[in-house]
């Protein structure tokens, strides 16, 4: 994810340990994403996230292939105030977070994809929703993690639509629009979560980003996501960096948890 200008800068997924010789924040002490063991968490109870009222009704929005990712916003007017009615607050992040975009990574086959890793397991697929505060300028990133399902039943209508609308953007700065529910999107079940501060995973790897990397998984089909491998980009992640030191809570208990 990248949302600041000098991001403009040549990249791609093909030497993600280079990236620091043009972004210097690339090489920090606190990137992301990171393997998350959890024996090694905290635990810590939030306070529930609430979101817009309008959060789970159908919104127009902006996919873009950028050449090395597929973005998606919320479609821009000029006579409304679309930019106000997705956001959300509590879970312990200080004032309100309004919606910037999500984009997807993936890998070549469904052993590789996701960036964020859980014991040392890697998903195929990972999504990232990405907010600002915007009095503060904190970017907050609420992640997920995908499982492939082989039967119709399972699979999720919302991001199976998605794959089809996007796979159509071949050429890098091509757009489209569609409609999205992100509260389908983004499903929070349990509310099962881990919190860490690491880094922006693509350039320019800005540092100091609040993450909450959920638990459970999405369902969907390889075929979506082959349809992303073969139209868009056939790899798109970045590789796990060191953890340095860096705590990470986890907002549930655990059999280990017992003498807390």
């Amino acid at each position: 994810m990248s949302l600041t200008t000098n991001a403009n800068l040549p990249w791609t997924y093909d030497n993600p340990p280079e990236w620091y010789k043009r972004y210097p924040y690339a090489n920090g002490t606190c990137q992301s994403p990171i393997n998350i063991d959890t024996l090694d968490t905290i635990p810590h109870m939030y306070p529930p996230f609430v979101f817009s009222s309008k959060y789970y009704l159908d919104h127009l929005f902006t996919s873009t292939n950028t050449g090395q990712q597929i973005k998606t916003t919320l479609f821009k007017r000029t006579d409304d105030d679309s930019d106000d009615v997705l956001w959300f607050s509590g879970s312990s992040l200080p004032g309100r977070f309004h919606f910037v975009d999500f984009h997807l990574h993936w890998g070549h086959n469904v052993r590789c994809g996701s960036e964020h890793e859980i014991n040392g397991h890697r998903f195929p697929a990972e999504v990232h929703f990405v907010y600002r505060n915007r009095n503060s300028e904190h970017i907050a990133v609420l992640a997920f993690f995908f499982t492939v399902v082989n039967d119709d039943a399972h699979d999720h209508s919302e991001w199976k639509r998605y794959a089809e609308v996007v796979s159509q953007l071949m050429k890098a700065h091509s757009t489209t629009t569609c409609t999205f529910n992100l509260g389908q999107l983004m499903p929070i079940v349990n509310g099962e979560f881990f919190r860490y501060v690491g880094s922006l995973t693509t350039p320019p790897c800005t540092e100091g980003i609040i993450w909450t990397v959920f638990s459970h998984t999405i369902p969907i089909k390889g075929k979506s996501l082959n349809l992303l491998r073969q139209n868009v980009l056939g790899t798109a992640y970045r590789p796990t960096q060191p953890l340095n030191g860096r705590t990470i809570f986890r907002n549930y208990y655990s059999k280990y948890d017992i003498n807390l």
